[in-house]
Order: C-alpha cells, then structure tokens, then sequence
C-alpha cells in the first residue's frame, strides 16, 4: 500500500488534529507518522503514542534519550509489533474529536472483533474539567473484554481503575469507560483482547 508523510509539522498535539483529519480519507497503513524532538513540553511516550496509531518511525537520536526512556521505547516498538495487524489492518473508529474536546481518543478493531486498540489524549484539559466516559464502538456485544493498559513507562504502573478488568462488549458500547485524565499532554494505550 502506497504510504505517504502527512505533514513536515511533528508535534504531536498538532499530529492528533493532522492524523485525524487525514484518517477521514486515507487508512492508518498509508500514513507515516515519526516521534521526533518537537515539542518537548510533550513526553517522549506521548509522542511515541501518538505516532503508533499509524505507521510508527524514529527520528530523534538516541543520545537524545534517558535509559528509562529507550527501555520505554523497546518495549512500545515491540507492543506495536505485536499490534500492527490491528493497528494497519483493523477496522478504525473515531470516539471522541479533538476538535470538539481536550481529548481525543481513537481506536482499532480486527476483522473478527478479538483484538483492538484504544487510545486516549489528553491534550490540554482545563481545571476542574469534569472527565467524561467514552462508549467504545464496534466492538461484539455478546463477547467479553480484557482491558489493559501498554505503553507504560518502565516502573510506572497504570493509574486506569478498570486495568486488567474483563467488561462485556455491550457495556463497553453503552456505558463506556473513563480513559481521559485531568493532566496536560497526557497519553494511554489500551490492549483489548476477547475472552
């Protein structure tokens, strides 16, 4: 498939309205997306995150990195390894706009509705923002959900209360989760995995 560079502009708060809008028209699979020194107000795993909705690459040096950042990286690299059948391949649904909101959150599901990724933004949410559940979509009503948080910063531990939870597909689609924060350039990747 012929894959294409979406804009010189990396910042990742900018590349979430970019690759949303490009994702109206074009697959994940088509569009290259690298973790780069811009914007270093956002973390390293924020970019990262970013970039892993679609076809992840580097372009930042690896001098330019902590050990807890590079271990970090590994093991995101090896997660979207993992996931690129998914990610590339899998039916994608657009949950929550950041042109409507302070967050943005996207997701992928496979053709069998097994596996699926879910990511959240926090882009620059207001004080006191009141946080809002997102009603995941496409999903199969009638199977169960495992749900865990990857992407995780070596030692850090998921702060998500459903982590590791299993929850029906029905209640995913009609009661939805907490996946948003109140902290600014913050990120979550989520593992879905059919029981």
């Amino acid at each position: 498939f012929t894959e294409f560079w979406c804009s010189d502009n990396t910042d990742p708060v900018e590349r979430l309205y970019i690759q949303w809008g490009f994702s109206q028209f074009f697959p994940a699979k088509s569009m290259c997306a690298h973790v780069t020194s811009w914007n270093r107000n956002a973390s390293l795993k924020f970019r990262v995150d970013v970039a892993m909705m679609c076809k992840l690459g580097f372009d930042i040096g690896l001098k330019e990195m902590t050990d807890s950042e590079l271990t970090f990286c590994k093991e995101a690299i090896a997660n979207y390894k993992r996931l690129t059948p998914v990610i590339l391949n899998g039916d994608l649904y657009r949950l929550v706009s950041p042109y409507d909101s302070n967050h943005t959150s996207v997701m992928q599901i496979s053709k069998d509705k097994n596996k699926a990724t879910l990511f959240a933004f926090d882009m620059y949410p207001r004080y006191g923002e009141k946080l809002f559940s997102v009603k995941l979509q496409g999903l199969d009503p009638n199977k169960m959900y495992r749900i865990k948080e990857i992407n995780l910063m070596p030692g850090a531990k998921s702060s998500f209360r459903g982590d590791n939870k299993v929850y029906s597909g029905n209640f995913l689609l009609k009661a939805g989760l907490k996946i948003f924060t109140a902290s600014k350039t913050n990120s979550r990747v989520f593992e879905l995995t059919a029981e």
